[in-house]
């Protein structure tokens, strides 16, 4: 009972991100989260506008990367219409 609890306690907390101030950021989340827990990016790279096809029609999708630097970390959050997608973070 004990080790599933505990592995499960696991996967729970590795499931997200966590940010400076303690609160877990994940995919799915809006990127106004970021902004309230870890402030305005250090850079922002505009990907542009894609195309995709929704609902029998065609939609657009703003991408965007934004960066961060935090201690001697570095994180990449990719932003689509304000939604996090995916994060990716580096020791350099």
């Amino acid at each position: 009972m004990t080790k599933r609890f505990i592995i499960i306690l696991a996967v729970l907390l590795l499931c997200g991100f966590r940010a400076p101030n303690g609160n877990i950021i994940s995919k799915g989340d809006l990127a106004d989260k970021l902004i309230v827990n870890m402030g305005e990016p250090h850079l922002r790279t505009d990907l542009g506008m894609i195309q995709t096809r929704a609902f029998g029609g065609i939609v657009y999708i703003r991408r965007e990367i934004w960066f961060y630097r935090i201690d001697d970390y570095n994180y990449r959050f990719l932003i689509e219409n304000g939604q996090i997608v995916a994060d990716h973070w580096s020791r350099f």
